[in-house]
């Protein structure tokens, strides 16, 4: 694994839009719902998808989620690095508030600032997502962070 390439996020498109869901199954993640209404990035090193990242829009808040990092690539930060890069995206959007459902990394948001809250505090537009009526309806936390 060469780790000197040029890393960068990029939105997927096209076959990388395709390596992105291939990772995101690879990584346990849902796919069911995502359709071409969502927002996903990849996170490359050169031509490789190594992680993985999706927002969905809304007025004043989005919503965070398919963030993964490839199995050989895990503990190397870039959770964080694709965290940030979406979260500076959603600055750039003038949006301030970031929710996320997770079932598995509750630990890895809360050091990055996110808190747990109750599902009724979300917006209504977060509480009428995909991920928040059918994917992780009544599985999964819900996080938010003020950016």
């Amino acid at each position: 694994m060469n780790k000197t390439k040029e890393r960068r996020l990029v939105i997927a498109h096209g076959s990388i839009r395709e390596e992105v869901i291939l990772l995101l199954k690879q990584n346990g993640l849902p796919v069911s719902d995502i359709d071409d209404s969502k927002i996903l990035f990849a996170f490359t090193d050169g031509d490789d998808v190594i992680g993985t990242g999706g927002l969905e829009l809304f007025e004043g808040c989005a919503l965070l989620r398919s963030l993964s990092i490839r199995r050989d690539w895990q503990g190397n930060g870039l959770g964080k690095t694709i965290t940030r890069a979406l979260e500076e995206i959603c600055r750039e959007k003038a949006i301030k508030e970031v929710y996320l459902l997770t079932e598995t990394a509750e630990g890895f948001f809360k050091k990055d600032g996110y808190r747990v809250i109750d599902r009724v505090s979300a917006p209504l537009s977060i509480r009428n997502t995909s991920e928040f009526t059918t994917v992780c309806s009544s599985t999964g936390t819900l996080m938010y962070k003020s950016i």
